[in-house]
């Protein structure tokens, strides 16, 4: 089966989407996974599309401190970063909520760009705090998150995304 442009895109997607959901919340079943992804717009996806998900990602099932199995990025088939790849490669999303921006990045990445933001010393962005996997930017004022968001997007050469403005 030849895979055109969209399906390659929209598996592109899934495997950011999924990356996120595990790397920010536990969940012990891929059906818990599946209703997420439901949640999220992928209304007919499978349970053999999040095994694969899964697989390619990495994942593996760890014991959480209350002794529950839960899935969980296993860190050594994480990708290492790479300096020769470009920021909006790096960067899977910025949103926002009302009083915060965050950047969603490929694990290992949110320190580089978390710096990038920081050079720019935008006057409307109080600070920023940055993960393995994520950036937290402080706008000065609530009322520039757009503004502050847009700005963002364009230092780190990152389209619109009109799905966005909500985390998930």
């Amino acid at each position: 089966m030849k895979r055109t442009l969209s399906t390659l895109e929209k598996e592109h997607q899934q495997l950011i989407l999924c990356h996120q959901l595990i790397a920010s919340r536990s969940f012990s079943s891929q059906e818990e996974l599946r209703q997420e992804f439901q949640r999220a717009g992928y209304r007919n996806i499978g349970q053999s599309t999040i095994s694969q998900l899964l697989k390619t990602l990495g994942v593996v099932k760890v014991q959480n401190a209350k002794g529950k199995k839960i899935y969980a990025l296993n860190e050594q088939s994480q990708l290492i970063p790479d300096a020769m790849r470009s920021v909006s490669e790096m960067v899977t999303d910025v949103d926002h909520n009302p009083q915060f921006v965050v950047v969603h990045v490929m694990s290992g990445y949110g320190r580089a760009v978390g710096r990038i933001i920081d050079q720019h010393r935008l006057p409307e962005v109080l600070g920023v705090i940055a993960s393995s996997t994520s950036v937290l930017v402080a706008p000065r004022e609530t009322t520039a998150l757009d503004r502050v968001c847009s700005t963002i997007r364009r230092i780190l050469a990152i389209k619109e995304n009109p799905s966005s403005n909500r985390l998930p």
